[in-house]
């Protein structure tokens, strides 16, 4: 058993996969930015429900609203070219 595997948190996920999934995180929400513009508020979607529309990714909330470490996959198919995109 290496290091890596020894490290594995209550969730389940490496360290090295946290920072991969926060790294995700922060690069797709340029490209939300992107893809909303100046129409960020009322009328756009929230990133966590974008994220979810185009890459099948419900990400984890907790009670007051900020990201957590969690997710849900919900398509699968588009949660895979989210990983191939993002997870580096």
């Amino acid at each position: 058993m290496t290091i890596e595997e020894e490290m594995i948190d209550q969730a389940g996920m490496t360290t090295e996969h946290r920072k991969q999934y926060w790294g995700a995180l922060h690069a797709v929400r340029a490209e939300y930015r992107e893809a909303v513009g100046d129409n960020i508020g009322m009328t756009s979607p929230t990133l966590p429900y974008w994220v979810e529309q185009k890459y099948g990714l419900r990400m984890g909330l907790d009670g007051q609203g900020n990201y957590t470490q969690h997710y849900d996959v919900v398509d699968p198919k588009r949660f895979m070219l989210f990983q191939i995109k993002y997870f580096k």
